[in-house]
């Protein structure tokens, strides 16, 4: 299973449309500490072929992230 899988399912469970997460929630719900990379804004702006970018754009999310509280707000795209 990729990395990243376990948080497409999250987004995927909560019907929302937008979900704040900080990253610690993220990590913990992929079961991993995230790249050094997750503290630029070319990970998290990175097309589909990421493999990050393939697990929120898979159910239909894109994430607006705020360096200094490290904190994503994932928005369901319209």
């Amino acid at each position: 299973m990729p990395k990243y899988d376990p948080l497409a399912a999250y987004l995927r469970r909560h019907g929302r449309e937008e979900l704040f997460l900080s990253f610690r929630d993220i990590e913990r719900i992929v079961g991993g500490i995230l790249p050094k990379a997750s503290r630029s804004e070319t990970w998290w702006a990175a097309d589909g072929d990421a493999p990050q970018s393939r697990a929120w754009s898979s159910v239909g999310f894109e994430p607006q992230v705020d360096f200094r509280t490290e904190t994503v707000r994932f928005i369901r795209k319209a």
